[in-house]
């Protein structure tokens, strides 16, 4: 019989995702509170916290 996985793509991955297969395991630093931006300037940085402003680009203010 076809099983069909919940994603819809009809592929059939039984074997690799079986229940004991741990897919990831998330690693995620604990963050001290810091003074957040301002709502306008979180908006416009897209971050309430100055220390996660990590732009990827250079851009002219």
């Amino acid at each position: 019989m076809d099983q069909q996985l919940a994603c819809g793509c009809g592929c059939d991955n039984s074997e690799f995702l079986s229940t004991s297969c741990t897919l990831a395991i998330a690693s995620v630093p604990m963050q001290k509170w810091e003074k957040l931006y301002s709502p306008e300037e979180a908006l416009r940085e897209g971050t309430v916290f100055p220390s996660l402003n990590l732009p990827l680009f250079i851009t002219e203010k």
